[in-house]
């Protein structure tokens, strides 16, 4: 039994190449689209976070300063670190419940997430 090969015509043969090259061509363009998405994204977040701890570290000098404010110069002066204490935790309260709320404001929908894994 032989097999016979049919030839391509040349006409076929560049509908083909075109075809093949605008799907090649989309999937560049929407793979160099998702990166430069993250990149953004990854750049954002890093600049955010400049700015919140610069925000955080002048929110610290007056929590420092209402404490001290707020205890006796003699447990200052037995204690001194009594106002950083208390002001760290004040801080870590305020952070963890921030963190907490914009956790859930930032979570992706299931819809979102089951179209971007089957991708």
């Amino acid at each position: 039994m032989v097999v016979k090969k049919e030839e391509l015509s040349a006409q076929q043969k560049k509908h083909i190449e075109k075809h093949i090259d605008k799907q090649l061509s989309e999937q560049l363009l929407t793979k160099a689209e998702f990166l430069g998405h993250q990149f953004k994204q990854h750049v954002s977040t890093a600049i955010i976070a400049a700015f919140s701890f610069l925000i955080a570290l002048s929110w610290k000098d007056l929590l420092v300063h209402l404490v001290e404010g707020v205890f006796s110069e003699e447990i200052i002066t037995e204690a001194p670190y009594i106002s950083d204490l208390v002001a760290a935790m004040v801080i870590t309260v305020i952070a963890i419940v921030g963190i907490l709320i914009v956790t859930n404001w930032a979570k992706k929908p299931q819809v979102i997430i089951s179209e971007t894994q089957t991708k």
